[in-house]
């Protein structure tokens, strides 16, 4: 029988660095996948003869049973492991986009590319970005970083090759092309090999844990299972408040804005390349972020709130860009904006819920994350169909992500009243004790408050 190889802490490297890959490669075909879909849009609108807030609805089901589905990816990945939960995904998203090809009214749609596809790229996305959190610990950033950053490269190359694809073949053969790479997931989600770390419980309280399991309530399993009860952390809960709020701006992009750029008299293939703009940025800035991030040249959360900011004044900014260089301009700050955001999330849940809950912290973030997906596009839609443009979409979306500042900046307060108090308690306790000075600065060095992890080398 093969031991188990158990790990005290993350290796920060090794073939971690192929979960890296794994996790780059899922964001490649899953983010980029379901954020150009909007290159179908006035496909769809044309072949089923519907309004632009009924076809929006379908990538918003897809984008939104992404981020439903991850509290189940969570779980499942806990359960039978993050490997074969990523394989399965990909041949349940090959599926969907199969079946899109034989629909024949917009309701099947909903159906198969947004619901069948949309579970079926949570199942390759959720377990990949928990492996990165499980296999790194002081590079964390910069891997999640690179991880992430594939997003930009899958929403940088897939638009323009969506389009080429439809110009060729039809939209129909498009996604049957497109279904045959997403089955790649199946060979990089068997990069995720599994990590074993060592349990922190003390002899006494494991025993104790083991006799308490017997006489655990179905509602408690549930709770456990899904992480529902994260939600009694304030921070926790304010935190997947801002990314309801952050949902809403985040996905009205990738929807409308061919849409937007074909109304005001830009050709089909310049308005695909858009999305491509922001893929670039978006990609470079998760990854530089990533680095800066783990420098610990600024707070994280400081860092996170002003990038916000500037997510939510770059939607403002649509309204007022009326020619194709203006929209250039602004895909390249949304992206850059984007990336930066978006790259911290799982770090962030990490420093609230620690290492040991990242699997279940990240499946009911994105799950509550999914309302958002859900009726962003189409509100923005129906806007679009009440007014004939789309200047009031996006500046309502822009609104929304600025209006979570109001939960955010409050966050940074507290951290920072916090981290003064903290600071003072530690340095006077390390200042009590006799040891050498080297090791007061490690004790020094390793504070992070609110979320705080205390690690010497005595």
């Amino acid at each position: 029988m093969k031991r188990l190889q158990y790990h005290s802490e993350p290796p920060d490297g090794g073939w971690g660095w192929m979960v890296v890959l794994s996790s780059f490669l899922s964001h490649v075909f899953v983010v980029g996948g379901f954020k150009s879909f909007g290159v179908f849009f006035p496909y769809f609108r044309e072949e089923f003869d519907e309004d632009a807030a009924n076809t929006s609805w379908v990538s918003s089901i897809q984008g939104a049973v992404v981020f439903f589905g991850s509290g189940l990816a969570g779980a499942l990945g806990n359960r039978f492991g993050c490997r074969p939960v990523v394989m399965a995904g990909s041949l349940v998203a090959a599926a969907g986009l199969i079946s899109s090809m034989f629909v024949t009214s917009m309701a099947t749609m909903y159906v198969t590319t947004g619901l069948v596809t949309g579970l079926g790229f949570s199942l390759m996305y959720t377990p990949c970005i928990t492996m990165v959190g499980l296999y790194f610990s002081r590079r964390r950033s910069l891997a999640t970083g690179i991880g992430l950053s594939g997003a930009g490269v899958g929403v940088f190359a897939f638009p323009p090759f969506f389009q080429l694809l439809i110009d060729n073949y039809g939209w129909k053969n498009a996604l049957l092309i497109f279904s045959g790479i997403v089955l790649n997931g199946s060979v990089f989600g068997a990069l995720l090999r599994p990590l074993h770390l060592r349990s922190t419980l003390k002899p006494e309280e494991l025993e104790r844990q083991e006799g308490q399991e017997q006489r655990v309530g179905l509602c408690s399993r549930v709770s456990n299972t899904f992480g529902f009860y994260l939600l009694k952390d304030p921070f926790f809960a304010a935190f997947s408040v801002c990314q309801i709020l952050l949902g809403f701006g985040a996905f009205v992009p990738f929807v409308h804005l061919v849409a937007h750029a074909r109304d005001i008299g830009i050709e089909p293939q310049p308005a695909a390349f858009l999305v491509s703009v922001i893929g670039i940025t978006d990609m470079l800035s998760r990854i530089g972020y990533g680095w800066l991030s783990d420098s610990g040249l600024f707070v994280r959360m400081r860092g996170y709130t002003a990038c916000v900011a500037g997510f939510g004044l770059c939607h403002v900014f649509v309204p007022f860009a009326q020619t194709y260089a203006g929209l250039v301009a602004y895909c390249l700050f949304f992206g850059a904006f984007q990336g930066c955001c978006l790259c911290q999330v799982a770090v962030i849940l990490a420093d609230i819920c620690g290492v040991k809950k990242l699997g279940s912290a990240i499946g009911l973030c994105y799950t509550v994350t999914g309302l958002a997906l859900l009726f962003g596009p189409p509100m923005a839609g129906h806007l679009f169909d009440v007014t004939g443009n789309y200047k009031v979409s996006f500046f309502v979306s822009g609104g929304l992500v600025l209006f979570s500042l109001l939960l955010l900046l409050p966050l940074e307060i507290y951290r920072t009243i916090t981290a003064r108090n903290h600071d003072q308690v530690v340095l006077d306790t390390v200042d009590d004790v006799d040891i050498p000075d080297h090791d007061k600065l490690v004790l020094r060095s390793e504070i992070s408050a609110p979320f705080i992890t205390l690690e010497t080398t005595v």
